[in-house]
């Protein structure tokens, strides 16, 4: 009731110098802003301008993005256990999903219904962590092989790295396999897999959701939420130039993450924001965008040296994840796996699917 007054209050203030000249599809975030910020006056809130600290300030877009938004609630039929074993995947125009006891579920993304016959293709054997490598389906078995689908079948996948604990591959070209483990606020790690020379170069990251590459190298967003939490890009130009893994030596481990002992600076900062979580960066019109949680509420925004500009409030609500990670699909579509402890613990609970200007969530079970 409370929050329901103060969306009120807040619509009659900003009813002349806001909604005249901005997207009502702000209201309701800028009304959750203000019962957290706030409260604030007429006075003291100066829209489009939201907030200016000292490592970056956030600026309300004049018009949202044109986005489609949905959200689908898909079940496992399988068994008893809600939430994938690994991170879901894109492969042949479907979300491929594996449970308990290693099985795939497998939906067509065009209507989200299952294909049993591709089902029992891949269940001729049980996994327990699938991936995309090479645009082709990969899954590991319990015993720690790697398989490969391909011909209608599984065959034995050479040349792929097998680290102790990772959630997914996060990103793949022709010369490196590239993949993360988080050990919370005692740090991450970031490791590039040479694949001509079978080497595994690493460097920190706490804890790495995105990575891209262009002719200027890679780029590593990485988040943690622990106290305010933090945000921040690296740029990391020759990755080779990073410390060999097998180098590191075993005595040193400890509860901190082994990228904690990079020191050749290599990877160089772009951006490190104190008290913001930013949870994904994909394409989106032409532009970079990113998935940011502030003030308890998750929206879409720009970010433009140290200002964000808010450019969609995605679905006006409080969505968290602790661990996500996103890959840009080579058939166009942009998948955000979440994770959320409270609910599946390190397991993926749900998704969001972008493809052209279509986002939709994704959720098993139930909604969050």
């Amino acid at each position: 009731m409370k929050q329901i007054i103060s969306i009120i209050i807040l619509s009659l203030i900003f009813s002349n110098s806001y909604s005249q000249r901005f997207d009502s599809k702000f209201d309701t975030l800028i009304a959750s802003f203000g019962t957290r910020v706030g409260p604030f006056y007429e006075d003291s809130l100066r829209i489009p301008e939201i907030y200016t600290g000292k490592d970056f300030s956030i600026r309300l877009a004049e018009n949202a993005l044109d986005l489609r938004l949905e959200s689908k609630i898909l079940l496992n039929p399988s068994s008893d256990d809600h939430f994938p074993l690994s991170y879901s995947v894109i492969y042949d125009d479907h979300l491929i999903s594996l449970f308990k006891p290693g099985n795939f579920i497998c939906y067509r993304l065009e209507d989200f219904s299952r294909n049993t016959e591709l089902e029992k293709s891949l269940n001729k054997k049980k996994f327990k962590r699938h991936s995309i490598i090479d645009n082709n389906l990969h899954a590991q078995t319990k015993f720690g092989f790697w398989n490969v689908y391909s011909g209608n079948k599984w065959k034995k996948a050479n040349r792929i790295p097998n680290p102790e604990k990772f959630k997914s591959h996060l990103y793949y070209d022709s010369e490196f396999i590239v993949f993360s483990d988080c050990n919370g606020e005692w740090g991450g790690t970031l490791y590039f897999y040479h694949r001509p020379t079978k080497e595994t170069y690493y460097t920190s990251a706490t804890c790495a959701n995105t990575v891209t590459r262009d002719k200027n190298g890679f780029k590593v967003l990485s988040h943690l939420g622990h106290g305010f939490g933090f945000a921040d890009i690296k740029q990391i130009v020759e990755p080779t130039k990073l410390p060999k893994l097998k180098d590191f030596k075993g005595d040193k481990r400890s509860i901190n993450a082994i990228g904690n002992s990079d020191t050749t600076n290599v990877a160089k900062e772009i951006f490190d924001f104190f008290g913001i979580q930013i949870f994904s960066t994909f394409p989106l019109s032409g532009k970079e965008h990113f998935i940011i949680h502030w003030q308890e509420m998750t929206f879409l925004a720009e970010i433009n040296g140290t200002e964000i500009l808010i450019v969609h409030p995605l679905f006006n609500s409080d969505l968290y994840t602790h661990d996500p990670i996103t890959k840009n699909y080579k058939s166009g579509e942009v998948l955000i796996n979440l994770d959320h402890y409270g609910s599946g613990l390190e397991r993926e609970i749900s998704m969001i699917l972008v493809k052209g200007n279509k986002m939709t969530k994704i959720e098993w079970k139930e909604k969050h």
